[in-house]
């Protein structure tokens, strides 16, 4: 139906008089402002998606599950959740112009998940400093005339502590029959065993390292020195070690500064912050590319494995690296979007990010195995004995790559100073995440944002010294695998199931239609992804981590014992139980009946609507009629 523009109207909050639109504001409160330029959005979600995982897991992960099948599957899962998940979200957040918490005024009942999302990125922020703190240590260990990862300490010498990434040799079988057939390098005995073997034509190897097996320096110094990791995950943690406490400090003093007015100061950092991790890589990449033996690290990254295909595992591996990559429901896709102007183009921005993200995974894959390449043919070692994955691969197999190169001390520099300012842009998300969703739900707090951001720091600080301890590694694990894996997972499903099935598909559609003055092309595909592929998929995914679920790991074949386990999950279930409690307690305070109840917590809220003050001047409003309340229509103001 057609409304005069001259009358006034009530919709879901928003006002129209005298042909003027705008939305309630309290005269108190201080706007949320808005991104600056495009760019700092833009870059802001570039920060955000590409992070440390892209760099030390990516790589790994598609060597270990069949290379170029692996990416395979890594694209099939991007298209069919991946990108679909992330433009959702940036809609969301645009179109209301509130955060994770607040944006539930779409679906009442599951403001719980916004809750759950906040604490997830805070959960996420507390540990991801932590990370942080290590490359701060390595970046002003690089500055040292000889890289302390290069020599081995009298003390380390009894572990098998070898300067050079060496290949394990058993030793000698009395067989001297098989010695000889085989042709294979063995141990010698350093007895008169060698002397027996020699004088039967067959020489033994000495080795350089003690023990059964060679433990590469680098190892140790991650292990003793850095974090003096403690042999087994004890209830007592110990006292935080002070070079650690000191660079998680400064670390978060950076963070801080960088947030302390919000997106007005972050999104002048990100100019920086984003942008600089790629002209490192593309350093590092030509530079990997030169080293003889580079070919053979490129062929284990991508020489693909079809069989891999059929294994679910496989699709597992990559759904999860996809999953979190992207950054999908911690909250910051959202707050992101609901810092941007009404009528951006989120649905190019959306694309571009999620291509980006791709684009530099692979790019880090070439740069992380035309290293170990190089390092494979100096050592006469096979590429799978050099590569590492996770930590490993970031402050053990990699370090010790750049310490074979010329001018180890300039590498390495360049190394960890891009790894710190990939960790510095998630971190700036997740912080702000948790900023945003107190501000939204007390709107009066925002004139108090710098103080609430140093307040936050510093309990975060303290909330992170734990995690510096001789056991501190352990419970960086924990607060990983209970509270963001299983979590997110759960949290992902939960937010398909809210916003596309019960919110509705058709409304979700509308709203961007009414943003952005178009429907999102191809419709069918969108349609597809939200309604079916992605509950499904994800849903699934999350299944099949809790049926196959493996309790984390303080070595191979020892896992965490159970007071820490217990204390895992505990962890999940602080993060999960809003999403059901706050749905029991919207149910009980509810007046009606059963039915009438659920009606009204699943129907939008009076305030609901678009995040917008356009002005409608002499323009035709078209009223959709969906749901309880007309509350979408079309949008010439996009036109204007």
């Amino acid at each position: 139906m057609s409304i005069d523009t001259k009358d006034s109207y009530n919709i879901n909050g928003l006002k129209e008089q005298n042909g003027d639109v705008d939305v309630n504001v309290d005269e108190d409160t201080e706007d949320r402002g808005q991104w600056g330029s495009k760019w700092e959005f833009i870059l802001s979600c570039i920060g955000l998606s590409v992070g440390l995982g892209n760099v030390w897991r990516f790589p790994y992960l598609a060597y270990e599950n069949g290379g170029a099948a692996f990416l395979i599957a890594y694209l099939v899962l991007q298209f069919l959740i991946g990108k679909p998940m992330y433009f959702m979200e940036l809609v969301m957040g645009q179109y209301s112009g509130l955060g994770p918490t607040g944006v539930w005024r779409m679906n009442p009942s599951a403001k719980g998940i916004g809750i759950s999302m906040a604490l997830i990125s805070l959960v996420v922020a507390i540990y991801y400093n932590v990370i942080m703190a290590y490359t701060l240590i390595y970046f002003f260990s690089s500055m040292q005339k000889t890289l302390p990862w290069t020599v081995c300490e009298d003390a380390w010498l009894p572990l098998g502590c070898v300067e050079q990434s060496t290949q394990k040799l058993d030793y000698c079988s009395m067989n001297i029959t098989q010695l000889l057939s085989d042709n294979m390098p063995c141990r010698c005995y350093l007895n008169e065993t060698d002397t027996l073997l020699s004088s039967q034509g067959f020489n033994c190897s000495n080795v350089t390292y003690q023990g059964d097996t060679p433990v590469p320096v680098a190892q140790l110094y991650f292990d003793k020195t850095v974090i003096n990791k403690a042999d087994d995950f004890y209830p007592d943690t110990g006292n935080p070690q002070w070079k650690l406490a000191l660079c998680l400090l400064l670390s978060w003093i950076v963070v801080v500064l960088c947030l302390v007015r919000g997106i007005k100061s972050s999104g002048k950092v990100v100019y920086f912050t984003a942008t600089f991790p790629y002209v490192i890589l593309l350093i590092l990449l030509i530079r990997g590319a030169t080293l003889d033996g580079a070919i053979d690290g490129v062929k284990y990254f991508l020489i693909p494995e079809w069989s891999k295909l059929a294994d679910l595992k496989v699709w597992v591996a990559a759904a999860g690296q996809m999953f979190f990559s992207l950054s999908v429901s911690f909250g910051g896709i959202i707050m992101f979007g609901s810092y941007n102007k009404f009528s951006n183009n989120v649905y190019g921005d959306a694309l571009l990010i999620a291509v980006m993200d791709l684009v530099t995974s692979i790019i880090a894959g070439f740069v992380i195995f035309t290293t170990f390449g190089g390092l494979a043919k100096k050592t006469g070692l096979q590429v799978s004995e050099v590569a590492r994955g996770g930590y490993g691969l970031a402050f053990v197999a990699y370090p010790e790559a750049l310490s074979n190169l010329p001018l180890p001390q300039l590498w390495s520099v360049l190394f960890f100073f891009m790894l710190f300012t990939l960790g510095l842009d998630s971190e700036f998300a997740l912080l702000e995440t948790v900023l945003t969703c107190i501000q939204d739900e007390f709107p009066k707090l925002r004139k108090y944002k710098s103080h609430m951001c140093i307040g936050l720091g510093v309990i975060c600080f303290f909330m992170a010294l734990p995690c510096v301890t001789p056991t501190g590694d352990y419970i960086v694990g924990l607060m990983d695998s209970y509270g963001a894996d299983f979590s997110v997972l759960c949290v992902a499903t939960c937010e398909c199931v809210a916003v596309l099935w019960v919110y509705g598909v058709t409304r979700f559609i509308h709203d961007i239609e009414f943003m952005l003055g178009k429907t999102p092309r191809p419709t069918t595909y969108w349609l597809f992804c939200w309604v079916l592929a992605s509950p499904l998929l994800i849903g699934g995914l999350f299944c099949y981590r809790l049926i196959e679920y493996v309790p984390p790991k303080v070595k191979d074949g020892v896992f965490f014992p159970e007071f820490a386990q217990i204390i895992g999950w505990i962890v999940t279930a602080i993060v999960l139980c809003p999403i059901p409690l706050y749905f029991v307690y919207k149910f009980i305070i509810t007046p009606g009946k059963v039915t009438d109840r659920l009606k009204t917590l699943t129907t939008p809220s009076a305030d609901w609507g678009p995040n917008t003050k356009t002005k409608l001047i002499n323009a035709d409003s078209q009223l959709t009629d969906i749901g309880k309340a007309a509350y979408a229509y079309d949008n010439p103001a996009s036109r204007l």
